[in-house]
């Protein structure tokens, strides 16, 4: 009788400890602690010839990138692509010359490359900036990564 007795209060003060560990877990996950995006801090490693003023990617799968040559003379720009989760996303595409010290904006859709994200889901996009110097007629491409979370629309 008291072996019974021991071994239903062991497994009783055991299992109401688990119940509460499964709770607190639980409300945790409910507030978001444990979403990676949501502690992921935007910034850019890369790009040397081309400054990213600002970028965001949007849960509608919208990349916006606002950005600066920095190369000191007008060069023509011809294609910005991003690539994520090896999947690529053409952002711009055509000849655009493009003043030193001057800041643009290009958008696109990437819902097709990229399927749905999700709100703060992080992310890891590598752009690459293809242009050519009017100079010597040479292509050449700026590469970099954006580094964030996914924001509201």
């Amino acid at each position: 009788m008291r072996r019974s007795q021991a071994a239903l209060e062991y497994l009783l003060t055991y299992g109401w400890a688990i119940l509460i560990v499964i709770i607190v877990g639980a409300s945790l996950y409910a507030l978001g602690v444990f979403t990676p995006g949501q502690w992921t801090g935007k910034r850019q490693t890369g790009f040397a010839q081309f400054r990213i003023v600002d970028f965001s990617l949007d849960d509608n799968e919208t990349l916006t990138i606002v950005f600066q040559n920095q190369i000191g003379k007008t060069v023509e720009l011809t294609t910005i692509n991003a690539t994520f989760k090896n999947q690529e996303c053409q952002i711009f595409s055509g000849t655009q010359n493009i003043a030193p010290n001057t800041i643009y904006t290009e958008s696109a859709d990437c819902t097709a490359a990229w399927g749905d994200l999700d709100f703060r889901t992080s992310y890891s996009i590598v752009v690459d900036f293809y242009y050519t110097d009017p100079d010597s007629n040479l292509d050449h491409v700026d590469s970099g990564t954006l580094f964030g979370a996914v924001e509201p629309a």
